[in-house]
């Protein structure tokens, strides 16, 4: 199911972060999730539920998760083609990034 979001500024999480629960998989986040109330078809407006609107790297899936489950991750600690933790097929120069 795909969710309306915001994405705020600056971004509180420029890289993937891990869930509570799915570990092993890192995710992006997108923003907080949206719905709109009574006033949303004259105002379009859209009020923040609480929840967060996240999709696991490499996939297009929309997940809802709590603030308090997310734990941002390093650049260099996740595959940005796989999503895996602790995989690093992706190309990225680990050396270079921790240095």
């Amino acid at each position: 199911m795909r969710h309306h979001y915001e994405t705020p500024e600056p971004d509180p999480y420029p890289n993937a972060v891990q869930i509570d629960g799915h570990s092993g998989i890192a995710w992006h986040v997108l923003g907080w999730q949206t719905e709109p109330d009574e006033d949303t078809e004259w105002t379009g407006i859209e009020n923040r539920t609480g929840a967060l609107v996240c999709q696991m790297v490499g996939d297009d899936n929309h997940w809802l998760f709590d603030p308090s489950e997310v734990q941002t991750l390093a650049r260099e600690d996740y595959c940005g083609e796989c999503g895996q933790i602790g995989c690093g097929h992706d190309g990225l120069d680990r050396e270079a990034v921790s240095a």
